[in-house]
């Protein structure tokens, strides 16, 4: 397996490009071998471009889906004769006969692949055209439009992994980007008449994350979004106020639940409900008011106060797109975008000068793909509206899958390709310090993933599309499309329910922590409630899900930088790491979140008995896996069926790793602190990982940054932790940084001491760390250890050790963790129940006490945690349940079963 750690942030040899508009698209000459009307370019020695045309033409220029040919030239050797023409690179031998089109008769690949069932270890694969393609392993599909968890309307495009050990993409029929001499530096072509064949054929075997990578070698870099674009997305399609955004947004800094975006649904503009009295369609044949540029000035009577007032209350803002109808005559930019139109061109679509012949004004119809129309519609439509406020744009519009004016131009890829690259060409004058681009689109076919951020789109609330999301979201990455943003909660309402079900949406935002975008949305349906204060019941959990994305920040924007620098996105399908294990390609609700995590779902609602939801786990091998919820390590290469209540959020964490950790109480990822945190998870042996920083907001990320190596050993009673010096730099770093230890699942070390020096136990350690004091604590409903080190700068190295009473094994916690908080959180409902049913002012019973209280036993005494945790007597607690006839049964049953006691 690769070490994902050490290489993360790199720089390789050879260069890629940042956006489409650094383009590289004309391979080494060393690279290339002609065949007669064939053309072979060897990209890597596992990748090579295949191109056949009927006039012996050949295509030097970027495709849509392929941007960069100009790879270092890898060793390979070729034969011909009169006939034949053979080329070995080591890994794979290409062999072509005559000169025809590529058929099953002239052109095969043999390569290698691993096969741990044979002798060898290897075998050997044969690949012709027209083969079977079903083992690919698939890439991403447009659209979740309608989905109820049962069947895709648009089928999947094929990625570049396969059981199979080989993938084909074709680009033979995607246009050509072509120099033109404006700030956009490419624009669209079709490619020239004639008959044409252009594949890139990868033969990696099961080295999937090598097919990925360099698959992004020749289609381009994933750009890093923003950092606030991994924080929290507040949407809701409903006719919103001014004021009722900004009381939102006022609402979740009140109940301290952190959020980044808002975004503004269709309702910013003129729609249908004023437009219906006067059209059914409007003048461009499309239904009334998805098309609007004109703010909706009875809802939003000062646009850019309202803009300013979100950033004021730290929210970035972006508003939905539709695109259908052109540019109308009621709008209020169109005066403007037609004299800036006609002032560019005198190709456009329409009476002359946009005039119908009674003297009025004609609509102008949709056409990005000409320069002057993007040119306009930019000047005079988006770039004023950005200097309102508008932070990015949602390009919502799919209806029109291909252009009207350039025979078969995927509308949607070029919508992306022109949005996005309008901010990198408005940038230029700014430099390197240029805000970072981003929007959020739809999927338009291979080499979208350089416009970074999808909508998924409209799919429907019930347990069969939650439980479908890890797939969909992890498979996205064989065609690098790593962040995907779901409509969390689900879109519309399942047939025959009428009203929001509060489960369902908790464990939509339990599971959505591990996606790439965390967004909510819903459609303008009164059973659609996505505000938490509305579900008292579950508003704990929901808040404790946010607050757990938000911990994870700095783990989810190191895995950004490593998607920018390897291809790699951070939701990745199992088989990346365990290629020959069947599981690895069966469990499909479960994926890796990165590199440690092994991250599921809550596919069903709890027993309404026992309060418990199951999920069946597999372990994967090599490595032991802690569940963070409970405290419980569990073994690599094992399955199990794991039960949860409704406030257990279940992920696990590779024995022995490190989690970059962010500081409780975070309010946005806009905002600069001081303070970093990491987690050491339980388990014996060394690890490592790094903290990755920069900016935050520019496009300087890609040469100013830092990284911070972490390293852990443990083992014999010891646990040595190193943070190093940082290294690297970019505008605006801190110089000085407090770090925090929190040693999940050990018991309270004997010394713990940092750079030689003995550091004192606390009690409250939390408080007087926020004193200044330099102090350690322990929490026993956590059983962890947290060590509070001094400021100090990030340029020196600080040692933690910690020393353990060898006695005591770390074994005995295994679990104790879930056991002890779901007491807790039962004891308020005991205690009503004994009330009610036993007798008036009983306490309750001492073994149930040495449960519910072990926690605040071992805060209190954390040095005796083994006396206490010895106290736990489940079967006490049943014996002494039974003496109590008049409880109810059910309470009982629900008791024992968080227990563990019931199967």
């Amino acid at each position: 397996m690769r070490n994902l750690l050490l290489p993360v942030l790199m720089l390789v040899a050879f260069s890629f490009p940042l956006t489409a508009d650094d383009m590289a698209p004309l391979a080494s000459e060393g690279a290339v071998v002609i065949a007669g009307n064939a053309r072979f370019t060897v990209l890597t020695p596992r990748l090579v471009r295949m191109e056949w045309s009927e006039d012996g033409v050949f295509e030097d220029r970027a495709t849509l889906g392929v941007i960069d040919r100009e790879l270092p030239v890898p060793e390979f050797r070729v034969s011909r004769s009169s006939k034949k023409t053979v080329i070995r690179t080591g890994k794979m031998t290409l062999t072509y006969l005559g000169t025809g089109k590529f058929d099953a008769e002239n052109l095969s690949v043999v390569f290698e692949m691993d096969d741990p069932a044979s002798r060898k270890g290897f075998r050997y694969v044969k690949w012709v055209p027209g083969m079977d393609a079903s083992g690919n392993l698939l890439g991403t599909s447009r659209t979740l439009d309608g989905f109820d968890g049962k069947r895709l309307n648009d089928a999947y495009d094929y990625g570049v992994c396969s059981r199979d050990g080989w993938a084909l993409v074709d680009e033979s029929e995607r246009q050509v980007f072509v120099p033109v001499d404006s700030d956009w530096k490419y624009w669209v072509e079709n490619r020239p008449d004639g008959d044409r064949l252009d594949w890139y054929f990868f033969a990696y075997g099961h080295d999937y994350m090598d097919a990925v990578s360099d698959f992004t070698k020749i289609s381009g870099r994933i750009p890093m979004p923003p950092k606030y674009a991994f924080g929290y997305w507040w949407c809701r399609y409903w006719q919103y106020s001014d004021f009722e955004f900004i009381d939102l947004a006022e609402h979740f800094r009140k109940y301290s639940i952190p959020i980044d975006v808002m975004i503004i649904d269709m309702d910013w503009h003129e729609t249908w409900n004023d437009l219906k009295a006067v059209w059914d369609k409007d003048p461009a044949g499309e239904q009334v008011g998805w098309t609007g540029y004109t703010w909706k000035k009875e809802l939003f009577p000062n646009p850019a106060n309202f803009l300013e007032d979100l950033h004021n209350l730290g929210v970035k803002t972006a508003l939905n797109l539709h695109f259908q109808s052109g540019v109308q005559a009621y709008e209020e930019p169109y005066q403007r975008f037609r004299a800036d139109y006609l002032s560019r061109t005198g190709d456009y679509d329409g009476p002359e000068d946009y005039l119908n012949e009674d003297g009025s004004d004609a609509y102008v119809p949709y056409r990005m793909c000409q320069q002057a129309w993007a040119d306009a519609y930019f000047n005079s439509i988006m770039h004023p509206m950005e200097k309102q406020g508008v932070d990015f744009w949602w390009l919502d519009w799919q209806q029109w899958k291909d252009s009207r004016y350039v025979p078969g131009l995927n509308n949607t890829f070029w919508l992306n390709y022109c949005f996005f690259n309008d901010k990198i060409r408005r940038g230029v004058s700014q430099g390197k310090y240029a805000p970072r681009a981003m929007i959020y689109h739809r999927w338009g076919g291979i080499g979208s993933h350089r416009y970074q951020v999808g909508f998924s789109g409209d799919c429907c609330c019930n347990w069969d599309v939650l439980s479908y999301l890890p797939y969909f979201t992890a498979t996205a990455a064989n065609v690098g499309y790593g962040y995907w943003g779901h409509d969390i909660g689900g879109h519309f309402q399942a047939p025959g329910k009428t009203e929001t079900n509060p489960e369902i949406y908790t464990r939509w935002l339990q599971e959505a922590v591990f996606t790439p975008i965390y967004k909510t949305h819903s459609t303008k349906d009164l059973t659609m409630e996505k505000r938490f204060w509305v579900f008292p019941e579950y508003f704990d959990a929901m808040q404790d899900a946010i607050r757990l994305r938000y911990s994870l920040s700095h783990y989810i924007y190191r895995a950004a930088r490593y998607a920018y620098d390897s291809g790699i996105s951070i939701c990745r399908p199992l088989y990346y790491y365990y290629p020959e294990t069947e599981e690895a390609y069966t469990m499909t609700e479960e994926f890796m979140f990165g590199d440690d995590i092994l991250a599921t779902v809550i596919g069903e609602a709890v027993d309404g008995q026992t309060g418990l939801a199951q999920r069946p786990m597999w372990f994967p091998e090599g490595n032991d896996w802690y569940d963070m919820s409970t405290g419980t390590m569990y073994k690599g290469g094992t399955e199990a069926v794991l039960s949860y209540t409704v406030n257990e959020i279940p992920y696990y964490v590779k024995a022995g790793s490190i989690l970059p950790w962010a500081a409780p109480g975070i309010r946005s990822l806009q905002e600069v602190t001081d303070e970093i945190w990491f987690k050491v998870i339980p388990g014996d042996g060394s690890s490592e990982t790094l903290l990755y920083e920069d900016d935050g907001v520019s496009q300087a990320y890609a040469d100013e940054y830092a990284t911070t190596r972490v390293s852990k050993t443990s083992g014999e009673g010891r646990l040595s932790f190193v943070v190093y010096p940082r290294e690297g730099h970019y505008k605006g770093i801190l110089p000085d940084r407090k770090i925090r230890v929190c040693m999940e699942g050990v018991f309270a070390p004997k010394h713990v001491s940092v750079n030689g020096v003995e550091i004192p136990y606390s009690r409250f350690a939390k408080r007087d760390a926020s004193n200044g004091k330099v102090c350690w604590g322990y929490e026993g409903a956590e059983l962890s250890a947290t060590v509070y080190l001094p400021a100090m700068s990030a340029s020196e190295t600080l040692v933690l050790e910690c020393e353990f009473d060898r006695d005591e094994d770390c074994a005995l916690l295994n679990g104790k963790k879930g056991l002890i908080r779901r007491m807790m959180a039962l004891t308020p409902e005991a205690k009503m129940m004994f009330e009610r049913y036993v007798q008036h002012d009983l306490q309750l019973p001492s073994a149930f006490l040495d449960l519910a209280q072990c926690g605040s036993y071992i805060t209190e005494d954390p040095s005796n945690a083994l006396k206490y945790l010895g106290m736990m007597d489940l079967d006490a607690l049943e014996e002494e349940l039974a003496e109590f006839e008049t409880l109810p049964a059910d309470f009982v049953q629900k008791l024992l079963a968080q227990c563990g006691r019931l199967n």
